[in-house]
């Protein structure tokens, strides 16, 4: 390798295990483990069709951020103008601290400490967890290598004993029944996970840690962050893919264990009470290095989009109060206010990720935008949804679409919009 250009093998593992760690919270704890149990035989599929949303879609994530070499900040401004951009660009990020924050550190006080000690306080472990992760974020210069070279690699064993124990010697075999659609089912799983969306955000946090490591030319990041992308991708496709056979095998035994326990279940099955250690010390570890990252991006994001009014540490501070004080609701309540507002921001944020990845998108920003707000717009209907309104007007129309009942109803009439765009407007004249 050119070292004026790529950054030292080593420095690549680390950047690329805190990304992992930032992107493997408790959802890939325990989505691919039910995926798997519920396909059976049809694992390997179910477990492919997570692979091109979940990894796939983080890599190309990546890609788009390296193709154009800016934050989402900066592609999203560029593509709806400044203050359209920046009110574009908070929505998701206010979705990560208000939402996301309180139902990682939620999730580490149910699955990882009060299972073991029924006593202990919720506030006060919420307490402790964000005294860590405010710690662990405020520092910008060293956030990356305190999750990297420390608690990722404690994350990744942990991963791997589970995952060896499982496919060496699983406790059951996969049923003999398939799924009709496993490959569909897969990619429904990988799109609730929401991890291309953490990637378009994220990219822009690891363009700045190349900054800060003094590789600041747009060719030297661009190739740097393809490298890490890929990283990224791979471990969570593998990772993942393990979890979705253990949920086929071992995961069999438990048919009826709700979401949140199965996972638990399948530990104990395999290592007994140290499976049921090893879990919990998982899922905390998964948490903690998911907030931390989310704190650090969002106090990068928020510097950018408010032109360097609103400071670094001060996002970090108050991500940390905003988490502990909304994680007191509990993790049932979090997760129903959150998939709303995931569903809502989701497909715009595809559209932009696909379009960014294009060597022309400068010359097609009115076509783009249309996309993005079409998006939005049918979008709606999955968010009144979520919020109470089953029967609204947008979604039963929406679920008539093409694609509208695994809720890709949106990505025709997107489609369409920004053809018709195309013709209508043609190129936009770049600003000399």
């Amino acid at each position: 390798m050119d070292n004026k250009k790529y950054l030292p093998m080593i420095t690549l593992f680390v950047i690329s295990g805190a990304m992992f760690a930032g992107h493997f919270g408790v959802g890939d704890v325990i989505f691919p483990v039910v995926l798997g149990r519920d396909a059976g035989a049809s694992w390997l599929p179910a477990a492919f069709g997570y692979f091109i949303v979940n990894s796939l879609g983080v890599w190309l994530a990546y890609m788009a951020c390296a193709r154009q070499g800016q934050t989402l900040a900066g592609i999203a401004q560029k593509t709806l103008g400044r203050i359209g951009g920046g009110i574009y660009v908070a929505i998701p990020v206010l979705i990560e601290v208000f939402f996301i924050l309180p139902r990682v550190s939620s999730a580490t006080y149910e699955m990882s400490v009060a299972s073991f000690f029924p006593g202990i306080t919720l506030w006060s472990v919420l307490l402790v967890y964000f005294i860590l992760n405010f710690y662990l974020a405020y520092s910008r210069a060293k956030v990356i290598d305190r999750i990297g070279k420390f608690l990722a690699p404690l994350l990744i064993a942990f991963v791997v004993v589970l995952l060896l124990r499982g496919i060496i010697a699983p406790a059951s075999a996969a049923p003999a029944k398939a799924m009709p659609n496993a490959i569909g089912s897969g990619m429904l799983n990988g799109y609730n996970t929401m991890n291309a969306l953490a990637a378009f955000l994220f990219g822009g946090w690891i363009l700045n840690e190349l900054s800060l490591r003094n590789i600041k030319d747009k060719s030297g990041q661009n190739s740097n962050l393809v490298i890490l992308g890929l990283l990224t991708a791979l471990a969570l496709g593998i990772t993942s893919s393990g979890l979705v056979f253990l949920g086929a095998t071992t995961g069999s035994m438990f048919p009826e264990a709700p979401i949140g326990v199965l996972s638990v279940e399948v530990a104990a099955a395999l290592l007994g009470m140290t499976g049921k250690v090893i879990f919990s010390v998982l899922v905390a570890f998964a948490c903690i290095t998911t907030s931390a990252s989310i704190t650090s991006m969002a106090g990068d994001m928020l510097k950018e989009v408010s032109g360097g009014k609103i400071k670094y540490a001060w996002t970090a501070a108050a991500a940390s109060v905003i988490g502990f004080t909304l994680g007191l609701v509990g993790l049932s309540r979090i997760v129903r206010f959150t998939i709303p507002w995931l569903m809502l921001i989701y497909p715009s944020i595809v559209v932009l990720i696909i379009a960014s990845l294009s060597t022309r998108f400068d010359s097609y920003k009115k076509v783009i935008a249309s996309g993005v707000i079409t998006a939005l717009i049918f979008s709606t209907g999955d968010f009144l949804t979520g919020v109470g309104f089953a029967d609204n007007f947008v979604s039963r129309n929406v679920a008539l679409l093409p694609l509208g009942k695994i809720n890709f109803g949106w990505l025709v009439p997107t489609l369409a919009v920004m053809i018709i765009v195309y013709f209508v407007a043609g190129r936009t004249k770049k600003s000399a």
